[in-house]
């Protein structure tokens, strides 16, 4: 049986990575030697991005993991049955209609379970995601399992605890890049399970995780963003430590950090989206010369692309979500459509060539679609912000500013 819990496992592993390469331009991974081999591991994330955070962590490493995920997900019958297949485990809240502290007893245990047999187990301690890029206290369910694995009757008697920081360049847009970042290890042996362990534990995982993704002050969160990212690529990586080394150094800056926000929310509402950057001679050439592949793009994925995009825009309605519906939708749609697409040609020209280089063309095009569309947003914004000299003023006058904190 474990056979087949592991060939399934791993199945879906593959399936996954490979539509995340596909979702994402750019994955990097950082910090691999820091995941021990052959011993348990509890891989504690920051969370900004639903679903598709955990499964950007469990692709980038080859553990046998477990997801403590919240308990709503398992509401659905079949989707209870997919879930667990995968190794998903429920987490209970007070807003789910039970006792907590009770409902997750069984869970904790299979958990401890599952680290004695050096299995990794994989939870979002901040109890909440949020695409605002700040530190957050944890909740102290993941000092429970650590502390509890060590002290389990029949369990182990040591537990690495690796800090993982998932780092966005775009929440929610395809082909955007994300960062991953394993920090070294946290060795949690055996000890007493008291409020001074408790504690201490619980603030050594906080500011471990804080050190792998960008973790901005809270207090001071809406001008350091406008700081650090009203000109962001999408492409580009985002490497936390430097930022989160020059953010500690203005932080205090009250004053300057405040007119910077002021000056962002004035341009906002003149129309201007960030993070933006004035489009160059160059990219408007491309975004004319991939305008022909990209209208291919739209017309060979129009029947994915308008259910898909009629969901995310009517009905989801947390922005953290958006990118792990539209990756799982477009997952299982693009997949199934590309399929038939390849079978339509092949029955038609009898060369699987031919049936290759169609599904070949459709994915390119997509890709070239996007990119139209991210140049077109950047075009349209960059005629509407420089034809106002007021408005074109303002804005120079802000990213200089902005751009003089952020590097002096």
């Amino acid at each position: 049986m474990i056979v087949i819990k592991y060939i399934w496992y791993y199945t879906m592993w593959t399936l996954v990575k490979i539509g995340l390469h596909l979702y994402y331009s750019k994955i990097k991974i950082s910090g691999r030697k820091n995941i021990p081999k052959n011993t348990p591991i509890i891989f504690g994330s920051n969370h900004e991005n639903a679903f598709i955070d955990a499964l950007l962590i469990t692709t980038s490493n080859t553990r046998f993991d477990h997801y403590l995920v919240r308990a709503g997900v398992f509401n659905n019958r079949v989707a209870k049955f997919f879930l667990n297949s995968l190794n998903l485990m429920p987490v209970y809240r007070a807003q789910d209609g039970v006792n907590p502290l009770e409902a997750n007893q069984q869970i904790f245990r299979a958990c401890f379970e599952a680290l004695a047999k050096k299995y990794a187990v994989m939870l979002f301690p901040e109890g909440e995601h949020n695409i605002r890029r700040h530190r957050r206290v944890l909740k102290k369910g993941i000092t429970r399992i650590a502390l509890g694995a060590v002290n389990f009757v029949g369990g182990t008697k040591q537990v690495s605890v690796v800090p993982v920081g998932v780092n966005y360049s775009d929440h929610t847009g395809f082909r955007s890049a994300v960062h991953i970042v394993f920090g070294e290890p946290i060795i949690v042996k055996q000890q007493e399970e008291n409020p001074v362990n408790y504690n201490k534990l619980t603030t050594e995982i906080t500011d471990a995780i804080s050190k792998v993704h960008v973790s901005l002050d809270r207090d001071e969160y809406s001008g350091l963003d406008a700081v650090f990212f009203h000109d962001l690529n999408s492409h580009d990586l985002i490497e936390p430590t430097a930022i989160n080394q020059r953010a500690s150094e203005i932080q205090d800056r009250s004053e300057k950090l405040n007119k910077i926000f002021d000056q962002k929310k004035e341009l906002e509402a003149a129309g201007i989206s960030f993070p933006f950057r004035p489009i160059s001679t160059m990219d408007t050439l491309a975004m004319f010369f991939i305008a022909p592949l990209a209208l291919c793009g739209l017309v060979l994925n129009l029947p994915v692309l308008l259910p898909v995009n009629w969901f995310v825009n009517t009905k989801i309605k947390e922005i953290e979500f958006v990118a792990s519906l539209k990756f799982g939708f477009a997952l299982a749609g693009f997949g199934i459509w590309w399929w038939l697409m390849g079978s339509w040609i092949w029955d038609y020209s009898q060369e699987w060539a031919f049936a290759v280089l169609g599904v070949l063309v459709a994915i390119l095009s997509l890709i070239s679609l996007n990119g139209f569309l991210r140049k077109w947003k950047r075009f349209r914004t960059t005629r509407m912000a420089f034809s106002n000299e007021e408005l074109k003023a303002k804005y120079l006058t802000f990213v200089e500013q902005a751009n003089q904190l952020r590097n002096s």
